[in-house]
């Protein structure tokens, strides 16, 4: 299952590396959440969370070329989120930055990293992916679904849907196998 995973992040990462938004925000969208609940549990604040969530994946952004592989994609996203939450919150300026953050200042980081046609062009990738989704047979959706949205485990799956665990894990891989044939041939070749 990781070895999936693993590919299509490879995939994504070196578009990505080689200035593909598209390629970036897709990988930017699967890590978010994780990195966004990673960070809540850490800050708990929605706020500062959000914040910090927006300044890691800029920071990934920038140093992408940096990335070597020797440890899962997420744990390098993580390590850069937890460093930037805890430089955050040492930094004797926290409380003053907390006051003085200005409106002026999101714009121009938001302003920097998306332009408007990339953000629709992200949006309807997502939505084409979420569209491809609900088009695969039942069984597949289901146990795709619990697994990759809802962080189920694969025990999880197999008693909600009651069925062998065996079969869970072949249904997903065919999932993941069907989204990543449908990522490859419509969205990441057509960029």
């Amino acid at each position: 299952m990781k070895k999936y995973s693993n590919n299509i992040d490879f995939q994504l990462i070196q578009k990505a590396k080689n200035g593909n938004h598209g390629a970036f925000k897709i990988l930017m969208n699967k890590y978010y959440p994780r990195v966004y609940a990673s960070l809540f549990s850490f800050t708990k604040s929605r706020e500062d969370s959000e914040d910090l969530a927006q300044q890691t994946f800029l920071k990934v952004w920038q140093q992408l070329d940096s990335f070597r592989g020797d440890s899962a994609f997420f744990t390098w996203i993580y390590r850069i989120a937890i460093n930037l939450a805890k430089n955050y919150f040492s930094s004797s300026g926290f409380k003053k930055q907390k006051v003085n953050t200005s409106i002026e200042d999101t714009e121009l980081d938001i302003s920097s990293f998306d332009d408007i046609e990339s953000i629709i062009i992200h949006s309807e990738s997502l939505e084409n992916i979420k569209n491809f989704i609900n088009t695969l047979p039942e069984t597949l959706k289901t146990s795709f679904v619990l697994r990759e949205n809802d962080g189920k485990s694969y025990e999880e799956i197999a008693n909600i849907t009651n069925t062998p665990i065996g079969t869970v894990r072949s249904r997903i891989f065919r999932a993941r196998e069907m989204v990543e044939e449908f990522i490859n041939e419509q969205i990441i070749n057509n960029d």
